[in-house]
C-alpha cells in the first residue's frame, strides 16, 4: 500500500474534513479516500432501494386529523419513573 502526503492544505480544508470525518464518525484519512475513490469512479455506488408501496397515504392527513393522532400518541412518549427506579 502506497503512502501520499498531500500538501497546501488550508484551514477551511481542514475544518471541513475534520467535520465529515466527525460526522461519518471516521478518520481524516477515510474521509480523503472516500473523496478520491468517488471523485475517481473508484467507489461501488450507493444503493438505495425506494419503496412506492405507501405512496397514496402519504400526505392523505389533514391538519387536524395529525393533531388528532399526536395527543393521542403522546402518552406513548412519556416515561413511567416508578418502572424505572
Amino acid at each position: 500500500m502506497k503512502t501520499l502526503t498531500l500538501r497546501g492544505i488550508d484551514e477551511e480544508l481542514a475544518n471541513r474534513l475534520e467535520r465529515e470525518a466527525a460526522r461519518e464518525r471516521g478518520s481524516v484519512n477515510f474521509v480523503i479516500l472516500s473523496l478520491l475513490r468517488e471523485k475517481l469512479g473508484l467507489s461501488k455506488p450507493k444503493f438505495r432501494k425506494v419503496h412506492h408501496d405507501m405512496d397514496d397515504l402519504a400526505g392523505t392527513w389533514t391538519e387536524d386529523e395529525a393533531r388528532e393522532f399526536d395527543e393521542i400518541v403522546r402518552e406513548f412518549s412519556q416515561v413511567d419513573k416508578d418502572l424505572w427506579a
